[in-house]
């Protein structure tokens, strides 16, 4: 029973360039180092963003993101999930909200901005590929789950009317 259970396992494949991808949803997880008295900047921000960097919703692909600050305020560990692979995602913050990003990420330490095609190697030079991760619902993008929610409240509304 247990080795049927672990052969029947979803495996892990690559995201692309770089991290994990479970199904349709991929991550990516790196750790920076900040400028002196970044993590204070960045805090600031968050704080202003109501601890919700919201804004990104306008990415479409993203499921999560996270900010993390590590080692004394010297490190930020910036872990996400997102939808497809690495090289259009990038693509996606690069075009959609690079100003946004390039404001937050201005205190890490030589990050090229955005709009420098530099970022492209940036970023996974400092990525690192999980060694194991989860999806509970790796065959879902953000559209096709946003898509599902709206269509469980137009069921129950019918059957609130109907009923």
């Amino acid at each position: 029973e247990l080795e049927a259970a672990v052969r029947s396992q979803r495996k892990a494949a690559t995201a692309g360039r770089i991290g994990l991808r479970q199904g349709k949803v991929s991550e990516l997880t790196a750790i920076v180092k900040l400028a002196p008295g970044g993590a204070k900047s960045m805090r600031v921000l968050l704080d202003v963003l109501g601890n919700n960097f919201q804004g990104a919703d306008i990415v479409g692909t993203l499921h999560d993101m996270r900010f993390v600050f590590l080692d004394n305020d010297t490190k930020l560990l910036f872990a996400t999930a997102y939808d497809g692979d690495w090289d259009p995602y990038i693509d996606d913050f690069s075009t959609k909200i690079p100003d946004a990003l390039d404001v937050l990420f201005s205190n890490a330490e030589d990050y090229p901005g955005m709009h420098s095609p530099a970022v492209r190697d940036w970023i996974p030079s400092h990525q690192i590929t999980a060694d194991a991760w989860y999806v509970a619902n790796p065959n879902l993008t953000v559209a096709e789950t946003r898509r599902l929610e709206r269509v469980g409240s137009a069921v129950e509304e019918l059957l609130d009317k109907i009923g």
